[in-house]
């Protein structure tokens, strides 16, 4: 639907006609006059009264003009109101018909979805749920098929990269260890302690630790409590021996020995991890 305004509403206002006939009657008394003047006034006098004459023509005019500017203003104001007014209108009856056919189309749709799609939905509703059903599984396939090729990478990728694993394990921990070594220097008493530990009733025990750590244990030997090493229930020897890095120890005794040597723990460590082999 559309609205179309016409030629006639786009008249601005009714034609004016300027009134002058005051002005003309004025102008005809004055000629009319004019033989007498003659004889009363002078030429100057008479100029006078002709540019006096001409001065209220003009002042009747710009009257006449701004009352035609005023009315005009008023007619072209409420010409733009109807305009205004009559758009308005014609969007709302244009959305109401839109409003209107688009029900219409939805009640359309909906005899349609009743009478004639019926039997077309149930069919399609079981051949989409046969698809998907199909669908779900092949995907499942898909996804062990998947989860297969995954396993067996990752045992491949372990497989080929578990002796670069375990050496670079183990240059972390002889790192880490050595820095521990250096910033802790009790180490070595915490060895001598789990070492003892092992040993059932030990008598005569002799500890051979690096040269450079002999005075560190004696000196705590003592100064430490009962629990600690270097008790007079348990008799300690220090023996010096250069063939033991620093952080180690062997303890001998009666009850027999413990090799408690940094790198034996180190190697140790190192087959345990290169027995641990993948489980999957």
């Amino acid at each position: 639907m559309s609205k179309v305004i016409k030629g006639s509403n786009m008249l601005l206002f009714q034609p004016k006609v300027i009134d002058l006939t005051a002005i003309y009657e004025l102008k005809k008394q004055a000629e009319a006059e004019k033989p007498e003047a003659a004889e009363e006034f002078s030429e100057e006098d008479l100029l006078s009264n002709d540019i006096a004459l001409k001065q209220l023509e003009l002042k009747e005019l710009q009257l006449e003009a701004e009352r035609i500017v005023d009315e005009n203003e008023k007619i072209v104001r409420g010409l733009l109101e109807n305009v205004r007014e009559e758009a308005r209108t014609i969007v709302a009856e244009a959305l109401e018909e839109a409003e209107v056919i688009r029900q219409q189309a939805l009640e359309e749709a909906e005899e349609l979805w009743d009478s004639k799609q019926k039997e077309g939905y149930e069919s399609g509703l079981k051949k989409a749920q046969e698809e998907i059903e199909a669908d779900r599984l092949s995907a499942m396939q898909e996804s062990q098929r998947i989860l297969e090729e995954a396993r067996q990478s990752k045992i491949q990728i372990m497989n080929s990269s578990e002796a670069d694993m375990v050496r670079l394990v183990m240059a972390v921990a002889r790192k880490v260890i050595g820095g521990e070594l250096e910033t802790n220097p009790r180490v070595i008493i915490n060895i001598l302690r789990e070492g003892l530990n092992y040993l059932d009733n030990p008598q005569n025990v002799t500890a051979y630790v690096n040269p450079l750590e002999v005075d560190k244990v004696l000196e705590v030997m003592q100064s430490e409590s009962f629990t600690d090493i270097g008790s007079n229930e348990i008799p300690l020897k220090v023996t010096p021996d250069k063939r033991i890095q620093a952080g180690g120890c062997i303890l001998e005794s009666d009850a027999g020995s413990v090799d408690a040597r940094l790198e034996t723990r180190i190697a140790s460590v190192e087959k345990a991890i290169q027995e641990v082999a993948p489980d999957e």
